[in-house]
């Protein structure tokens, strides 16, 4: 049977932000990602687009300029068009977003004591609340980091959940993956 929930409990509450910041470390990685390969793919069609016309101008007895015109056609649509994917995405803003939501849980965590803990959740939560919701992949990562970190398989859990000597993290772990597996 599953325990309620104690959100006043301190290190419940650290224990969600730490979540938190590392969802948005992994968010942060994956948009980087996502942009490095957007610029390598434009950068690469357009190379391939210019090489096309100067090639089909230079040599004319190996190349059909007919068809070298329709090619050329075909790849500027591609470029328009994942251009226009890639400034939709806004790459750029939402990793500086990510990093400053990072940034700002990093610095509640720190700042969260006995003392100051309804006050700090309530901050976490205002800046969670503006903040784009982390993706299934991002969580999938930062499960996958608390399994390693505890020499877990987080695809065959269940005995390893067993053995551990931390019952708590066990349990924590456990619900994690059971989640995630639906």
């Amino acid at each position: 049977m599953l325990k309620a929930k104690n959100y006043d409990d301190i290190n419940k509450i650290y224990d969600i932000m730490n979540t938190t910041q590392s969802n948005y470390s992994n968010m942060l990685k994956r948009l980087k990602e996502k942009k490095a390969f957007s610029n390598f793919i434009i950068t690469y069609y357009s190379i391939a687009l210019i090489v096309y016309s100067l090639t089909a101008e230079f040599f004319t007895d190996i190349f059909d300029e007919k068809i070298s015109s329709y090619f050329n056609i075909i790849l500027s649509v591609v470029v328009l068009t994942y251009s226009l994917i890639i400034t939709n995405a806004k790459y750029s803003e939402r990793i500086q977003i990510a990093e400053r939501v990072m940034n700002e849980v990093k610095s509640k965590k720190r700042e969260l004591t006995d003392s100051n803990l309804n006050e700090k959740r309530e901050e976490y939560e205002k800046i969670i609340a503006k903040a784009e919701y982390r993706s299934e992949i991002d969580f999938f990562r930062t499960l996958k980091q608390k399994c390693k970190k505890n020499d877990i398989n987080c695809f065959f859990y269940k005995k390893s959940l067993e053995k551990m000597s931390d019952k708590e993290e066990a349990e924590k772990l456990k619900e994690y993956l059971s989640e995630n597996r639906s």
